[in-house]
């Protein structure tokens, strides 16, 4: 995938404004060279200066900081700003919790679906033969299920058709899956296929929503932060949300992470002060959904390399989230090796040794090696690990933005 360049603006319109400060005409006769008068000449210097770093930094409170957040899909972004929301939104998840019901429906249909389809494909038999009907009807769900939409509501996107959705039918068709994706979940046959088949392209909140799945169907189920947290949503479209931090106006920017929507962040880099890169580490033995043949954490190297070493990103805050470190454990307990897809580490595989492994390789990308790179490793649905790197990324973000403006 190639970024085009964008000619940048933002700066310098921002470097072209003038200041709001009146400064005093400064003519070589006002003052003489005696000691008091240069001690005037001073003075009323620093006074200026002081008013030219007041003046930028209001400049700065009133602007806001403009973050985008990056990466390829299913790595998290979208997670990550669920967590602002709730930690800095002024109404935090409240608003979209009947949106989420439904989201959560088609989640567990879809997680039950691709476990059954798996479980046919690994030709493994069913503990309970009676469940051959219930799996048959699970089947039945992949065209049906494709006629739902679960992204998103950002930006009007003309490229991105909009697709017709009916939450009724969606609720009633969930209704009558209930006893088929219980019994099926119940069966050692699907369990068995979800515990050894590390590289199935299943979203990794399957198992918390199928354990769930009698709260979840009840009538009256309205979700719970931890359920929107952890559902799964395909963001089509560019979201901006805008949140208060630390008394700092945050303009933060999410984006499709597909191969197709790429094209569409270019608009979006200019006059970024922070960029957030979402890397799924736990994608290290799975292969792209639109390309089969590319490993997704090498996918995501290419595309950190890309934007590390973009032209408009010189002097922008980089934070590498290497995110979903608890799904990677997990792979990496069950036996999983890491070498089998990278085959240049050939250490333990254990989770110190590989991650300081991904996070070299990651920081490789960089051509500027003067370039610094802030890594968080990161359990994006985990809020009080979020509210932690949060405040810390605040904090590099604010000290780089006042040092690149002069402030610092």
């Amino acid at each position: 995938m190639e970024l085009s360049p964008v000619s940048g603006t933002g700066n310098s319109a921002s470097r072209s404004r003038s200041s709001s400060v009146s400064l005093p005409p400064l003519l070589s006769s006002q003052f003489t060279s005696s000691r008091t008068d240069q001690k005037k000449a001073k003075a009323i210097s620093d006074a200026i200066d002081r008013s030219l770093r007041a003046d930028k930094e209001q400049r700065q409170k009133e602007g806001g900081i403009k973050l985008l957040i990056l990466g390829p899909s299913e790595t998290g972004k979208t997670t990550v700003l669920k967590q602002l929301k709730l930690l800095y939104g002024r109404r935090g998840l409240d608003y979209e919790r009947e949106t989420y019901r439904r989201i959560v429906h088609l989640n567990v249909m879809k997680a039950i679906q691709t476990l059954a389809e798996a479980l046919e494909e690994a030709d493994i038999s069913l503990e309970h033969p009676e469940n051959t009907a219930h799996l048959e009807t699970i089947m039945r769900l992949d065209a049906t299920l494709k006629r739902f939409s679960i992204t998103s509501i950002g930006f009007t996107n003309p490229a991105i058709p909009r697709k017709i959705t009916d939450a009724k039918a969606e609720t009633d068709m969930f209704t009558e899956m209930v006893p088929a994706i219980k019994a099926l979940w119940a069966d050692a046959g699907i369990q068995t296929i979800f515990k050894t088949c590390t590289q199935l392209c299943i979203q990794d909140s399957a198992k918390y929503f199928l354990d769930a799945i009698d709260r979840i169907a009840h009538p009256e189920y309205v979700p719970m932060d931890d359920d929107i947290l952890q559902a799964r949503v395909r963001t089509l479209a560019v979201t901006e949300h805008v949140f208060p931090i630390d008394n700092v106006v945050y303009r933060i920017y999410d984006v499709g992470g597909q191969k197709s929507l790429r094209k569409y962040w270019a608009p979006y880099f200019d006059d970024v002060n922070a960029i957030i890169f979402m890397a799924a580490l736990s994608a290290y033995d799975q292969p792209c959904e639109d390309d089969p043949g590319l490993n997704r954490l090498h996918e995501c190297l290419i595309l950190f390399n890309q934007i590390a070493n973009h032209k408009l990103f010189e002097l922008t805050s980089m934070i590498l989230f290497l995110n979903k470190i608890d799904v990677f454990q997990r792979k990496l307990d069950s036996g999983s090796l890491v070498s089998m897809y990278f085959p240049d580490y050939q250490g333990p595989n254990d989770y110190y040794n590989t991650t300081i492994f991904f996070q070299h390789r990651f920081l490789q990308q960089c051509k500027d090696l003067q370039k610094q790179v802030y890594t968080h490793f990161t359990h994006a649905t985990d809020t009080n690990q979020m509210r932690v790197i949060v405040v810390a990324v605040n904090a590099i973000v604010q000290r780089l933005n006042l040092r690149t403006s002069g402030l610092l």
